[in-house]
């Protein structure tokens, strides 16, 4: 029990040396690292991605994918407008009119038999008189300012409920009147003896018949929302709905919702928005993530297979040693870019594919230089004494061989980051990436796809190139200075 005891208490004190040893020589790493400008510089550069990366949803409201059509395509960066030239353009705007009378709301002017049943929500009905059928028309307004330069599009949302439709016909208009009083028939729904399906109004300026266009002196070519809202000032919005009964049992009553009138903005946000009006902003932030998880695990996947392969080669020898090179110089003298492509093709275009491609592309150059230091290292003297004493092979490899090499891939993944991340965005560029992930690579993709680079559209295409710049110079200068701090060749020379 003594001799227990007395064990425990070695190896009690043999592991609070040994972690005592750790702490000293990781001290001792971080007081050389702090020594080194580009080192310094590197890891505030690493730090400032990674907290974007971390705080991304809480500096951005929107999601990169998702959210959709929250400004005209291509729109300007919000900014803009401290310049004189970009001061009247809108930003995204929603007139909303609830479906009821009232000031701010619905203005009812009946005329006829139609009446309204009901204030809110706003209800009509076309009633009979002394047993004839009842005509009439009902004109419901709604009045909003609008202060800016002419938008390029508006969309109008209106839900029409059909109570009911018996033996009557009925037609709908919509207008809107400008500042000048001069009115514009948007749409027409009628004349009609049953209930529109679907009982819903979803218009888009941009998708009107040319029919409508012609009224409003314009060409097919030329835009319906630069025409109506070419003046500021003081807008309606008027629904007038007219109905006529056939007989003495006509019934015709209907109920609106609310209406939304939406103005995408010609401008929006820090960066603007792209052709599908997503935000450019939140891409650049949530690019950090994907960039940072691709580069990383990319490089790691590499460097732990030319690690593994380097390992075993350079300390095995013979057969091992052959085929293993063998590989890696075919591998070495394929296309990677090409290769890339075809197998991304092949595989799928998924996040995790193009890790796992990139990681088993990129390991060969590396698997050669382990091997080169192994040959060196299973001749040195603690190697030949732990093999004469009756190690196995593993025990020498994981003991000895491997705590040796290690600080040669600590730099080596920080060097292959970069290029991990810039193939990404290479791969994203050319439509090889994953669609359903924001990257900078498909910012560059989307921008020279839909004209960013014709219009010199600078913020679509200038912060991305400078994210993917600045990431890739933070791991060049951790990996610099981890080769120096680390490799004691660098640091005799020093």
């Amino acid at each position: 029990m003594r001799w227990i005891s007395y064990t425990g208490c070695w190896t009690h004190g043999y592991a609070t040396e040994e972690s005592r040893l750790s702490v000293a020589k990781i001290a001792q790493f971080w007081s050389t690292y702090r020594r080194s400008r580009l080192g310094l510089v590197g890891l505030t550069i690493l730090a400032s991605f990674l907290l974007v990366s971390i705080s991304a949803p809480a500096l951005t409201p929107y999601d990169p994918i998702r959210d959709r059509d929250l400004a005209e395509g291509a729109a300007l960066p919000a900014w803009y407008k401290v310049l004189p030239q970009y001061a009247d353009l809108p930003g995204t705007r929603d007139f909303v009119v609830n479906p009821e009378i009232g000031v701010g709301n619905w203005e009812l002017n009946a005329q006829g038999d139609v009446k309204p049943i009901s204030r809110d929500p706003v209800t009509l009905a076309l009633q009979s008189v002394d047993g004839r059928p009842g005509v009439g028309t009902a004109e419901l307004t709604h009045r909003f300012a609008y202060q800016y330069a002419p938008p390029l599009s508006f969309q109008i949302n209106m839900g029409l409920d059909f109570v009911s439709v018996i033996e009557s016909t009925y037609q709908l208009e919509l207008f809107v009147i400008n500042p000048e009083s001069e009115p514009f028939l948007i749409w027409d729904g009628g004349p009609n003896s049953r209930p529109l399906e679907p009982s819903r109004l979803d218009l888009d300026s941009k998708g009107l018949p040319f029919e409508y266009k012609s009224k409003m002196g314009l060409q097919w070519y030329q835009n319906v929302a630069e025409r109506i809202f070419a003046k500021k000032g003081l807008y309606s919005l008027v629904l007038r709905i007219h109905a006529k009964g056939v007989s003495k049992d006509s019934d015709f009553k209907i109920s609106l919702n609310k209406a939304v009138l939406h103005v995408p903005g010609r401008v929006h946000g820090v960066l603007g928005a792209d052709h599908l009006g997503s935000d450019l902003f939140s891409q650049l932030l949530y690019g950090t993530r994907v960039s940072l998880l691709i580069g990383v695990s990319a490089a790691m996947l590499s460097v732990s297979i030319g690690l593994a392969v380097g390992l075993i080669s350079g300390y095995q020898g013979g057969l091992t040693d052959e085929v293993s090179m063998r590989m890696v110089d075919v591998l070495l003298v394929l296309p990677g870019l090409p290769m890339l492509m075809i197998l991304s093709g092949l595989f799928g275009r998924n996040i995790w594919n193009i890790i796992f491609l990139l990681g088993i592309l990129s390991w060969p150059g590396f698997a050669r230089v382990v091997r080169a230091q192994v040959l060196q290292l299973k001749t040195v003297s603690f190697v030949e004494a732990s093999r004469a004493i009756g190690s196995s092979s593993h025990f020498i490899i994981i003991r000895h061989l491997l705590p040796n090499v290690l600080p040669l891939a600590y730099a080596t993944i920080a060097l292959y980051i970069p290029g991990a991340v810039i193939t990404e965005a290479a791969l994203s560029f050319l439509a090889l990436g994953d669609p359903n992930t924001s990257s900078w690579g498909r910012m560059f993709y989307s921008a020279n796809a839909f004209g960013a680079f014709q219009h010199l559209a600078w913020w679509w295409i200038v912060p991305p190139g400078i994210a993917i710049t600045l990431l890739s110079l933070s791991f060049v200068f951790i990996g610099t200075t981890l080769d120096e701090v680390l490799n004691p060749r660098i640091r005799a020379r020093r």
